[in-house]
């Protein structure tokens, strides 16, 4: 499970780095938390409930589908 939250979180930072050019502010802002949070996520200390990966996909402006694309567990 750690491997695909690792995957997952890789995925949204390349994004974040490509539309907000590493901008933790605004994009915190454009998610609806604080800066706080969004450096936890990135630097693996915090998970994310749905709710915020909802809002983290629409402020990247991509499905949050196209986020787990081919994510799979394994046992």
């Amino acid at each position: 499970m750690e491997e695909i939250k690792a995957i997952l979180i890789k995925r949204i930072y390349d994004l974040f780095i490509e539309k907000y050019e590493g901008n933790k502010s605004k994009f915190a802002k454009d998610v609806g938390c604080d800066e706080k949070t969004i450096r936890l996520i990135f630097d693996h200390n915090q998970g994310m409930t749905m709710n915020l990966f909802f809002k983290i996909s629409k402020a990247l402006a991509v499905e949050p589908s196209e986020l787990i694309k081919d994510l799979k567990i394994k046992e």
